[in-house]
């Protein structure tokens, strides 16, 4: 039985963030270049053969560094009127 890992595991070993390892491996499989011994489980969870991980970081190289950016924090301000403020 092959050992497989799951994206988590697969970012860890690489020290990339998990986001990069997923669009790598939607990439390779977007391609037709995962082996068969890499499959998506349950249509959310990859398990991932250990002889993918070399092109998986292959792949992660030639994404763009902007992909490696995270996500900005939105701040939302609510104000709330008294009934005072509402009569003006």
């Amino acid at each position: 039985m092959t050992v497989r890992f799951s994206i988590a595991d697969v970012a860890e070993m690489i020290k990339q963030p998990i986001d990069r390892v997923r669009l790598a491996i939607e990439k390779l499989d977007g391609r037709g270049d995962l082996t068969a011994e890499s499959f998506l489980f349950a249509d959310k969870s990859w398990r991932i053969a250990p002889l993918d991980i070399k092109k998986i970081q292959a792949v992660i190289a030639e994404l763009p560094s902007e992909a490696s950016d995270k996500p900005k924090r939105r701040v939302v301000r609510k104000v709330v009127k008294t009934t005072e403020e509402q009569s003006d």
